[in-house]
């Protein structure tokens, strides 16, 4: 067999990269069990789909989900509604 140049996404090396990235996506679910039913199973199959990109493109997954994070609501921010 001939040997094949890796072809495909970037995948980092530290280990603190999945980490972070892992903290991120519980930060990300707790977030989202706090929406309302309707928005929660929408936004609970999006995290799906990125936690599932990660095994494929790690860094665009990671990018993914900081967008998705800075659309949640924080959970302070619904504490602090009446």
């Amino acid at each position: 067999m001939a040997s094949r140049d890796h072809v495909g996404p970037e995948r980092p090396q530290q280990p603190e990269f999945y980490e972070d990235l892992a903290e991120r996506l519980r930060q990300a679910h707790q977030r989202a069990n706090a929406l309302p039913e309707d928005a929660r199973i929408s936004t609970i199959r999006r995290l799906l789909t990125v936690t599932e990109a990660v095994k494929r493109d790690p860094v665009r997954a990671s990018e993914r989900l900081d967008r998705m994070l800075n659309e949640l609501p924080d959970q302070g921010d619904e504490a602090a509604t009446p």
